[in-house]
């Protein structure tokens, strides 16, 4: 089914709308007649106020010509909207009984008459007590219904107050438009959006975009895309969301070429050429169609006024370039010189991370000199990129001579440059060079942050350099930054690996005296596993005692865990006799 919201509605659209999904049912289809016949000589009356009513050829739209005032153009939409809701479908019945285990126990109730002719209970009927109540009082139980998550009992509510001449609280619809979305039920949200345009309320394009958006998920693209044609017309006109859903959704449901034409079509009906949209639709292009295809539909777009720029462009590039398609990165780039245009420093540094992650050197000199030559030399940011593929592909040497040539370009490392080099150093096990750069950091003025120390810290303990990781660790107490959790781990992790028990405890008693200084309490566990490996008890046992004291809500049953982990490691006696320890210590259950 295709929703189309339009700002007016005359007696005989909604009519043939309606018509459209009638039941097989001869015996329906009489009642309908009849009671067609009634409404319509009710709302001839108060369309023949407003004007002639005339129709085209299409059912959906149709225009109604003349003045008049406000209330009896509004009376007159009102008896169409009666007829319409008396013409509910026993299938939109039968669906609304099977979402019943998404409602509350009132919409249940309110489900159990609908094999009755009328599709709404007597409480929710335009006879009903609610037919009585003024157009304040039925608001506050519309804003309430909403408030309590009753939203099939919302609905009903709007269509009570729209049969009986009242207008509903405009707000309340658009939150109710919104939570029909979310619960994926599209077509009562749509039933309460076109109410609400009908009786003059503007939706905002926040809850335009949101049922937009659902549409696409239940994969009613043309339905999405009438609703889009009608969102100007009922003063509300589409943004760059509204065109991005509906491209991306096409393009996930393999409607390649469709897209393409939607947005062809929308700018030749006025659509401003959003660059954003654009480029979208340009990277979705190659993505699942290819790089020459995308070529020839930017060529085709800008017949229609809408032209590429450089954002366009590196996206493509960055897109070619993560596959290692470097033959389509050419493609783009001998695309984008004869348009005039150059490319530009986000353009060189996207091809040479893309060339570093691949170990292509030669072609990484050949772009540097490149850039050398050009307007946009390489900056800061490009040599990070050089230095860090160069570490990671192990090559030091190189790494530290573009170090040198960034100093000499006047260009100042920054701290990532820094970090990375440190990272590599300590994963060569430089250490001493580690530990040169770390200071020279210091004396040169610059401050080296928590991640710089953790660095160190980390690939000195890891190696075993316990000593010369205290010595870092007492620089970074004495200068700042404040250690963290991960600092404390990776002290604590290196003493176990070296055997330094004694020290990992008192670390932790340090640290304990600080209640600022909070570790994880995986730390103590390994720290308990490793000295019950040692058959040292009584220092678990300790430790035991200083988790329980670092948390102020500690549970009796995380001791039980802790032995249990140690029973399951093959270290039955120690286990047991921890278990008996903290049994006398009361911290176990």
């Amino acid at each position: 089914m295709a929703y189309s919201v339009l700002p007016q509605k005359s007696m005989i659209e909604i009519l043939n709308l309606h018509r459209t999904n009638s039941v097989s049912n001869q015996s329906d289809l009489s009642y309908c007649t009849t009671h067609y016949s009634r409404t319509c000589s009710r709302a001839s009356i108060s369309c023949s106020r407003v004007g002639d009513c005339k129709t085209q050829s299409n059912p959906w739209r149709t225009e109604i010509n003349g003045t008049g005032a406000r209330l009896s153009l509004f009376r007159c939409k009102v008896h169409q909207a009666a007829a319409s809701i008396d013409r509910t479908t026993e299938d939109s019945q039968q669906q609304e009984q099977k979402s019943d285990g998404k409602t509350t126990s009132s919409e249940k109730k309110f489900n159990t008459h609908s094999n009755k002719k009328n599709s709404y209970p007597s409480t929710f009927s335009h006879r009903g007590p609610y037919a009585e109540n003024d157009e304040k009082t039925n608001n506050e139980i519309l804003q309430n219904l909403c408030c309590r998550g009753k939203l099939l009992d919302a609905v009903k509510m709007v269509d009570v107050m729209t049969r009986n001449s009242q207008i509903p609280d405009f707000p309340t619809c658009i939150k109710l438009i919104r939570g029909l979305t979310n619960v994926d039920r599209t077509d009562k949200a749509a039933k309460i959006l076109q109410l609400m345009v009908m009786t003059g309320g503007v939706p905002d394009v926040i809850t335009y975009n949101m049922f937009i958006g659902g549409l696409c998920r239940k994969r009613q693209l043309s339905a999405a895309v009438d609703v889009l044609e009608g969102m100007s017309l009922s003063g509300c006109p589409p943004d760059i969301i509204t065109f991005n859903t509906i491209i991306r959704a096409m393009f996930d449901h393999g409607k390649f070429d469709e897209a393409v034409d939607f947005w062809k079509d929308q700018l030749r009906k006025g659509c401003p050429p959003y660059v954003i949209t654009y480029t979208i639709l340009i990277e979705l292009v190659c993505q699942h169609i290819g790089v020459a295809r995308a070529l020839e539909i930017m060529d085709d777009l800008a017949v229609e006024g809408c032209y590429p720029d450089l954002v366009t462009y590196n996206s493509m590039v960055n897109l070619t370039c993560k596959k290692g398609e470097y033959e389509d990165t050419s493609l783009i780039v001998c695309n984008l010189l004869s348009r005039g245009m150059e490319p530009n420093a986000v353009t060189y540094n996207t091809l040479l991370h893309s060339l570093c992650t691949y170990g292509c050197w030669e072609e990484v000199d050949e772009i540097l000199v490149f850039m050398n030559e050009t307007s946009n030399p390489p900056t800061v940011i490009t040599y990070n990129i050089l230095i860090n593929g160069l570490c990671k592909h192990g090559l030091l040497d190189r790494a530290i001579d573009f170090l040198v040539e960034m100093i000499s370009h006047d260009y100042c490392p920054d701290i990532i440059t820094y970090n990375t080099l440190l990272r590599a150093l300590c994963k060569e096990e430089m250490i001493d060079e580690a530990v040169e750069v770390l200071r020279w950091l210091g004396d040169r003025g610059f401050s080296p942050t928590l991640i710089t120390y953790n660095i160190v810290i980390d690939g000195l303990a890891k190696l075993g350099f316990m000593e010369k990781t205290m010595e870092v660790y007492a620089c970074m107490v004495e200068r700042g930054p404040r250690p963290d959790d991960v600092t404390y781990r990776c002290l604590i992790w290196g003493f176990c690996r070296a055997d330094l028990v004694g020290e990992a405890i008192e670390l932790l008693h340090a640290i304990g005296s600080n209640s600022r200084r909070r570790i994880r309490e995986n730390c103590y566990r390994f720290l308990i596993h490793r000295l019950c490996q040692m058959k040292e008890v009584d220092s678990a046992v300790r430790v035991v005692e200083m988790l329980t004291s670092s948390r102020g809500k500690y549970k009796p049953t995380s001791c039980s865990n802790i032995v249990q982990g140690i029973y399951s490691s093959g270290m039955k006696d120690e286990a047991t006799e921890l278990q008996q320890k903290l049994i006398e210590k009361k911290l176990f259950n």
